[in-house]
């Protein structure tokens, strides 16, 4: 495949001061940088889409104690999960020039990307190349390879209506789960959550009554798999678990 005309200049997103409360456009600012150049082992990648997740609030905050991801500083580039295509490869290493690849450097119109850490992906698998970016792979990732979900166990997703859990509770009932239930915060989302996103119970937390008692009621034969997305290190039964989930810690 022929490589394309590259530009001389590449834009990026940088935060340009940590705010103090909630994020402003001031924090940020849109720089040109001279187009950055693979070298052997790496990959240049225009990237067409890349997505704004949550822990990135943490981040430009200058993160936390713990976290998976380093705090951002002023003049800092950001990052975050992106999909996009290989324009450049020096070597022999990596997918070639024309693949649709998704890695961790979005926030930039082109990134230099170790071959290791891109991920090919198949180009006509999704209507959109975006839905790359959802937490539907996770989820799934995490019911199957994770916890080998099996026909009609029960399934308890902690968070159920978050980014992940909104879409495992839906996951789990298309792959057979005899029974999903999830707990929130919020009645609103718990209703959410058994209207269109596939639970069959909601546990509401409360502070003011027993989750655990709850819990039990929803599950009055236990749980045979938990899908963890609050990272609590333990639980009561009738949880149980077959392996870490996504948010343990």
């Amino acid at each position: 495949m022929t490589a394309p005309t590259l530009p001389r200049l590449s834009r990026e997103g940088r935060l340009a001061a940590v705010p103090e409360g909630l994020p402003r456009p001031e924090h940020f600012r849109v720089v040109e940088q001279p187009l950055p150049v693979p070298g052997e082992g790496e990959v240049l990648v225009r990237n067409t889409y890349f997505q704004v997740f949550a822990a990135l609030r943490i981040l430009v905050a200058g993160g936390a104690e713990g976290a998976p991801f380093p705090g951002l500083g002023p003049g800092d580039t950001l990052f975050g999960p992106a999909v996009g295509e290989v324009v450049a490869r020096p070597g022999t290493a990596g997918p070639p020039v024309g693949s649709l690849v998704s890695h961790f450097l979005g926030w930039r119109e082109y990134a230099v990307v170790p071959a290791e850490q891109c991920v090919t992906l198949d180009d006509g698998a999704l209507p959109d190349p975006a839905a790359h970016l959802s937490q539907g792979s996770l989820a799934y990732t995490a019911l199957t390879r994770v916890a080998g979900l099996r026909p009609g166990e029960t399934v308890f997703v902690s968070g159920g209506a978050g980014g992940i859990g909104s879409v495992a509770g839906r996951i789990a009932g298309l792959l057979g789960a005899g029974r999903v239930i999830g707990s929130t915060g919020s009645p609103a989302k718990a209703e959410r959550m058994t209207d269109g996103l596939g639970y069959d119970a909601v546990v509401l937390r409360n502070p003011e009554h027993s989750f655990s008692d709850r819990l039990a009621d929803a599950a009055p034969e236990g749980i045979d798999v938990f899908v963890d997305m609050v990272g609590v290190s333990s639980c009561a039964p009738p949880c149980g678990r077959r392996g870490p989930a996504p948010g343990s810690s």
